[in-house]
């Protein structure tokens, strides 16, 4: 099984195949603090998380943010992005939307 697939709950459908239960990404209100870049042909959402929060798998929290479709990586070019400040909020607003589904 992928990695990224690890924290994913896995539910038996009623005809026995098993299936995963669909991920919940919490809604991230915009704060005085958040940081704002204006994204540049080379730039990914794994690298800016990178960058702000020193772990890749965070990409989420950009995408989320912006509103930008889970299909790409990249950002479109010269879009400004939204760089949520504190990541443990959007960490804790995760786990309260996917506990106990």
């Amino acid at each position: 099984m992928a990695e990224r697939y690890r924290n994913i709950p896995i539910q038996k459908t009623i005809s026995g195949k098993v299936g995963y239960i669909p991920t919940l990404y919490p809604s991230l209100e915009a704060a005085n603090n958040d940081y704002y870049i204006i994204a540049r042909a080379e730039d990914r959402l794994d690298l800016i998380a990178f960058d702000f929060y020193g772990d890749a798998t965070l990409w989420w929290i950009i995408a989320t943010a912006n509103d930008i479709p889970g299909d790409s990586m990249y950002p479109p070019m010269g879009f400004q992005l939204r760089i949520p400040n504190n990541s443990s909020d959007a960490l804790n607003a995760y786990e309260r939307a996917n506990t106990n589904l």
